[in-house]
């Protein structure tokens, strides 16, 4: 039996210390040891308040861990991740700028804990599948490996839990080779090998703010309260799919890496310590975004009078870069001036495998990968190509007006301060969404 600890959240470190205690606790760390702690620091906006719950590991729980740590004796502690730049030659990198904004320079300061951005590091070669797969070589020199992802769904890969969030420590391009167009090695194949590449010693599931429809800030967060933490990683997948509402047999990756280990993604061989009933914990939480009865546009198009327009639900080839650059497509279908009247018959695609329908009067074809592989599809009108990787923001403009979406004045500027204008406002005046949470004092 494998031992799962579940525990509601209560107070600062004693919740994090019950948890980690339950499940076998730290004990056999010694002192002298090298620990890494891999978060889930997914997304970062510079200057803009966006809504962190549920997308990011707690700051909270990062600061607990490492006091955790620090008490037992242990003064070598790195935070490790990677997060996809949005921007090119910036002074500062991503995770440099989500590391201050978070309070990790506090940390420094206090505990000596180092931050190893893998966006700036060293890689390691790993085949996978005859795939060369680089791995940030930092974490090959931990004696210990701690994974802290958020309690979340995911749109591509039903959940994003321990498992998942070892995926933030590969290089770009390993990123988009998992999102690939081969229907038996796609993403959720390369996502199960993750756990023989670097096998976390603990995982804790953050589980303070959960989330659905993730793995952004466009997802639906609530308070919950909950910390799951295990040595065993499967166990720890599977109890946070199970509490999410998810079947974790349903889940590939969970159910393809268990596999390998003459596993079955079920309860059935772990043993429930804590106070936290998983039965009825939380309400279900929905990973795939619901279409209209007709599927051809997401059902939020469709109670916004959006009529004209097919937009295919996204697949799991669509990348990281692909997935932040459809919330401008979609905010630019929701905000325009003529958004009221019928659109002239658009179909918009995305991903790396979605092919033209016919009869369409102007099909969009969104990031390089489209471009490639439609550009010339007898199927197709009139093409309208929105390059690059990530897209082009001129072309995306200038894409939107040939195809007859009118965009509103300024809207590159607004879609810089939209998680802040538009979804940071689901969350004021609600108290349980306690920004603190994510800062360290």
């Amino acid at each position: 039996m494998h031992n799962v600890s579940i525990v509601k959240y209560k107070q600062p470190f004693e919740s994090l210390k019950q948890a980690v205690d339950l499940c076998g606790g730290i004990s056999e760390i010694s002192p002298d040891s090298k620990v890494f702690i891999k978060p889930n620091l997914v997304v970062w906006h510079k200057g803009v308040n966006f809504p962190k719950y549920g997308v990011l590991t707690t700051s909270r729980l990062i600061e607990d861990m490492v006091k955790l740590l620090h008490g037992h004796g242990i003064t070598d502690i790195s935070i490790v991740e990677g997060v996809v730049e949005g921007k090119k030659n910036q002074k500062e990198s991503m995770l440099e700028v989500a590391a201050k904004g978070l309070g990790f320079d506090v940390l420094k300061k206090r505990y000596g804990v180092k931050i190893v951005d893998v966006m700036k590091s060293a890689f390691k070669k790993i085949t996978v599948n005859e795939k060369k797969i680089m791995v940030n070589a930092d974490v090959f020199e931990a004696d210990y490996v701690i994974d802290m992802p958020a309690l979340k769904t995911h749109t591509q890969t039903k959940v994003s839990l321990g498992i998942k969030n070892l995926k933030g420590l590969l290089n770009t391009s390993s990123r988009k080779l998992f999102h690939n167009t081969d229907r038996e090695y796609d993403l959720s194949y390369y996502v199960s090998k993750l756990p023989d590449i670097i096998p976390p010693f603990l995982t804790v599931i953050d589980g303070i703010y959960t989330l659905e429809c993730g793995p952004l800030y466009t997802g639906n967060a609530h308070r919950s309260d909950i910390i799951i933490a295990s040595k065993d990683l499967i166990s720890a997948d599977v109890v946070g799919a199970s509490i999410l509402g998810i079947p974790p047999e349903t889940v590939t990756h969970i159910s393809d890496y268990a596999k390998t280990k003459n596993r079955i993604a079920d309860l059935n061989d772990i043993n429930l310590l804590g106070d936290v009933d998983i039965s009825n914990a939380l309400k279900p939480h929905a990973w795939s975004l619901e279409m209209n009865k007709k599927g051809d546009m997401p059902l939020f198009f469709e109670q916004a009078g959006v009529k004209g327009i097919r937009f295919p639900n996204i697949d799991n080839t669509l990348c990281t870069y692909g997935t932040d650059f459809i919330n401008y497509v979609i905010w630019g279908v929701l905000s325009a001036t003529n958004k009221d009247k019928v659109f002239d018959n658009i179909e918009i695609l995305h991903g790396k495998i979605q092919e033209p329908t016919p009869d369409y009067k102007h099909t969009i074809l969104v990031g390089q990968c489209q471009v490639k592989l439609n550009s010339d599809h007898p199927a197709i009108n009139h093409c309208i190509k929105i390059g690059g990787c990530p897209p082009r923001k001129d072309d995306f403009v200038l894409g939107f007006k040939e195809a007859g979406i009118e965009l509103m004045d300024g809207f590159l500027e607004w879609m810089e301060k939209n998680p802040e204008l538009v979804h940071m406002k689901r969350y004021i005046k609600k108290p349980e969404f306690d920004e603190s949470f994510y800062m360290i004092k």
